[in-house]
């Protein structure tokens, strides 16, 4: 016996309707992966395309980790030697110097001025017995016996003979500065090193002397150290724009040294902070005028478009007396 015809009928519409659909599910098949990608290209064009931004971020400068760990070596190889094969009386003499108003500083007691002189009149006769090298062994076995002074320290307890006699007033600079975590001091030992030795070069004058003449490097060490955490004149109706003038200041007197810095972008943020947009603006635009430096164009668009607006203007004093 023969099927009925309808159930024949049936059975073809049963088996064409798969491949009627078929054209349309390959239309839309992956949609979701295409969907993904004009989203990421959609997000890419946004956050490429320049808006105004309030200033408030800057660049600092960077470290060179291989060169920091090869002056530290350098630092440990003659604190090393010095305590070694010891130091010659003059170069001894100066030691004393440096520890006598350190602690002078520290105490309050003693006349600065008077020490200070002293400490000239004993470089001079170091240099005079030719004992230049003698002086850098000196730097760095007091740098060293600072930095493990400082680890030593209990903040906000006493302070103690040699972290007074090193560092002079660091403790209470430290203090006031901000300079203070959980785990004490936020420097690092390269920083603490870079700190020590650029006080020491101003204590016994010896910056002009090329071989004590700080390395880009250890510049850069220390005004990141500072733009991170400036210094505190004083008392200021308006802390952060106080710490916006201190860093201005540090980035002035960085970039007379070194020439991969954006300065121009730095110059604007901080200007931008302070309110002042016309300046902003020009310094911006000088940054984005020089050879291209994309990693930090689209930050110095985004302040540009809001100092072009003009929305803040002030004239503060930039520079506070004493100028690093």
């Amino acid at each position: 016996m023969e099927p009925p015809s309808d159930a024949v009928k049936e059975a073809e519409l049963e088996q064409k309707s798969p491949a009627r659909r078929r054209p349309f599910a390959r239309a839309v098949e992956g949609w979701e992966l295409g969907a993904i990608t004009v989203g990421l290209v959609l997000a890419a064009a946004l956050v490429a395309v320049p808006r105004a931004a309030r200033p408030g971020l800057f660049p600092v400068p960077l470290v060179d980790v291989a060169e920091a760990g090869a002056a530290h070596a350098r630092l440990v190889a003659l604190a090393e030697r010095a305590e070694r094969e010891g130091l010659p009386f003059e170069a001894r003499a100066v030691g004393d110097g440096v520890r006598r108003l350190g602690t002078a500083l520290a105490s309050g007691v003693g006349d600065p001025e008077h020490l200070n002189r002293l400490i000239s009149e004993r470089v001079q006769a170091a240099l005079q017995a030719q004992q230049l090298d003698a002086l850098l062994r000196l730097r760095a076995v007091q740098a060293r016996l600072f930095v493990k002074a400082v680890r030593a320290h209990v903040w906000g307890g006493p302070v103690s003979e040699e972290l007074a006699a090193l560092g002079g007033d660091f403790v209470t600079r430290a203090t006031r500065n901000g300079w203070l975590g959980p785990n004490g001091c936020v420097a690092s030992d390269d920083e603490l090193e870079t700190l020590f030795m650029r006080r020491w070069v101003d204590v016994t004058g010896l910056r002009g002397v090329p071989q004590l003449k700080p390395t880009l490097g250890e510049l850069r060490r220390y005004f990141r150290f500072l733009l991170l955490y400036p210094e505190q004149a004083g008392k200021s109706d308006s802390p952060e724009r106080e710490r916006a003038r201190q860093r201005l200041r540090y980035v002035e007197a960085l970039a007379q040294h070194d020439t991969e810095y954006p300065v121009g972008l730095a110059r604007g943020s901080l200007l931008g902070e302070l309110g002042l947009m016309p300046e902003s603006a020009h310094a911006l635009s000088e940054h984005l005028a020089r050879p291209p430096s994309h990693e930090w164009n689209l930050r110095a668009r985004n302040y540009l478009l809001f100092a072009a607006s003009g929305r803040e203007q002030e004239t503060p004093d930039l520079f506070p007396p004493d100028a690093p």
